[in-house]
């Protein structure tokens, strides 16, 4: 037998009784542990649902401070189209600056969380009492998949970029007649 993944312990014990006979019981450490592994499940849902909602919240942010902008900058956004600016090159001048403000903000994040579970992962921070009794490990180790963080990244920034399209549309139709009348 060679196993060399270690996901592959429940192939393995079942193999065994298979080639040793009936005689003998296998248990793998998937079964043995899997009220943990389901509870580690449950934390990263958790913890996945509060992270969506931090970038909604970020988003929504987004949102006003654009929204904010376009009505503080109509008297601008009216002579740049007076001067020739078309509607769609104000629209992204609008969605550049949301798409910079989400980008930073994300990279921030991101770094933020690296470094913070490195951190904790290498220092073993979050301990959890008793677990060494129950389980062969007494600390909550964590684990950077890089395919993960990249997906949060690319879905942060993608609703940034959401984000940015109502306020660059509602710059783009501004008439610059009317802006500059009641502007």
């Amino acid at each position: 037998l060679a196993f060399d993944d270690i996901n592959a312990a429940p192939e393995a014990a079942a193999s065994i009784p298979r080639i040793l006979g009936e005689r003998y019981v296998t248990q793998d450490w998937t079964t043995m542990n899997r009220t943990l592994f389901e509870a580690l499940f449950l934390e990263k849902m958790a913890v996945s649902i509060t992270i969506g909602l931090i970038v909604m919240v970020a988003a929504l942010n987004i949102v006003a401070s654009l929204v904010l902008l376009v009505m503080e900058k109509t008297p601008d956004i009216a002579i740049l189209k007076t001067m020739g600016a078309t509607s769609r090159s104000v629209m992204y001048i609008f969605m550049l600056q949301g798409l910079i403000i989400g980008s930073i903000g994300t990279a921030i994040g991101a770094t933020a969380g690296v470094v913070i579970s490195w951190v904790m992962n290498r220092y073993q921070l979050l301990r959890v009492p008793g677990m060494g009794e129950v389980y062969q490990i007494s600390y909550v180790p964590f684990t950077l998949r890089p395919l993960e963080l990249a997906i949060v990244i690319f879905v942060a920034v993608l609703i940034c970029f959401l984000a940015t399209l109502y306020p660059s549309r509602q710059a783009a139709k501004l008439k610059p007649v009317e802006a500059l009348r009641y502007g």
